[in-house]
């Protein structure tokens, strides 16, 4: 308000001169025009701000190479602290919760599923490396965005346990993930039975290789000589140092899918010994460890191998693959070129390996 009658008289002879121009239209119009360029440049600022605001987690990790700068560190089981473990199995228990939209059962029942539906073209050809660490990727995430786990996809280094493999850490009950199936109960699947100790005592898994056919979790350990078979001739030291010297891309898949990864679910059988193996949450933590064996013979020459991509495309395939073949997930997640994870560092995946 004005304090005096001076300075309401003075208000108005400075207000007139301004009051004729807007009279006339065209000064008024200018600055209409101005406001609204204003607001126009605020909504798009506020909309670039909230757009670099959603992309702020992958910004601090992502050069603007597409390089990542701080890449999660995925850890050896036994390396986890007991708080960590039971995280992470927590975050697994979770997703036997989630209804899928995928197919008849839950989150956990999806991976089962689309392993068995399509991640068999993959086996015995170039992508079985490439598709499995796209697949164990996508279950991270899913870990993360669905049951809010913060940490990292643990693996499991089965060659620390070749003597005995069914006596490893990740078998305890109370910090791991249950061992084998009660052999006093019926048989189940795959020679195995209902495990009944542990986090996932009791889980009920809905499919198995080709059917739909709910039943409990089940495993069926190997035993006595055949056990030691396995673990003594594929897993130990020598037969793995085999595996990682051997220079051609589709020489080494072999070798490391028929001999080590096969290892492991003829040992534990059950539903591991099916193509719907992700039924049992231990195939992640074994496909981490395969995942890492590729990373670590890709290292051995990043500037050759890290693209290295031969033999057929397909399963029973005469056709060459290419790094521009696609990597089917039906529905889980979207199909991407095998180029994108031919790397660990790169704009989709961002993470290393702890020996």
């Amino acid at each position: 308000m004005p304090s005096s009658e001076c300075e309401c008289e003075d208000d108005q002879t400075i207000a007139e001169p301004l009051l004729q121009k807007t009279e006339t239209g065209a000064p008024a119009t200018s600055l209409r025009k101005r406001y609204v360029v204003a607001a126009i440049a605020a909504v798009v600022l506020i909309i670039v701000l909230l757009f670099l605001w959603a992309l702020l987690g992958r910004i601090e990790y992502i050069n603007s190479d597409g390089i990542c700068r701080q890449p999660a560190v995925r850890r050896e089981w036994r390396a986890l602290g007991s708080l960590e473990r039971l995280e992470y199995l927590r975050a697994v228990k979770c997703l036997s919760s989630i209804p899928s939209t995928v197919c008849n059962g839950t989150l956990h029942d999806e991976f089962a599923y689309i392993h068995r539906k399509i991640g068999d073209y993959s086996h015995e050809a170039a992508p079985f490396l490439p598709w499995h660490r796209y697949f164990i990727h996508i279950y991270e995430e899913t870990l993360k965005n669905r049951c809010q786990y913060e940490g990292t996809l643990p693996y499991w280094d089965w060659a620390q346990d070749w003597a005995n493999l069914t006596q490893a850490p990740v078998w305890n009950a109370t910090e791991g993930f249950g061992g084998n199936g009660n052999v006093d109960l019926p048989t189940t699947v795959g020679h195995g039975h209902c495990v009944q100790d542990g986090p996932f005592a009791g889980l009920q898994v809905q499919y198995y290789n080709k059917d739909w056919n709910p039943h409990c979790l089940s495993r069926g350990f190997l035993t006595g000589e055949l056990r030691d078979h396995f673990g003594a001739q594929r897993l130990n030291s020598s037969a793995m140092a085999t595996v990682l010297d051997e220079p051609d891309y589709y020489g080494f898949l072999l070798m490391l899918e028929d001999g080590p990864h096969s290892a492991i679910p003829i040992t534990v059988r059950g539903d591991f010994s099916r193509f719907t193996a992700p039924n049992d949450p231990i195939f992640f933590l074994h496909h981490g460890q395969i995942d890492r064996l590729w990373w670590k013979w890709q290292s051995e020459d990043l500037e050759v191998r890290t693209l290295a991509y031969d033999g057929p495309s397909r399963h029973n395939s005469s056709i060459a693959a290419q790094l521009t073949d696609p990597i089917e997930m039906v529905g889980l997640a979207p199909s991407i070129p095998v180029s994108s994870v031919m790397a660990i560092n790169n704009g989709l995946l961002c993470y290393k390996y702890q020996d």
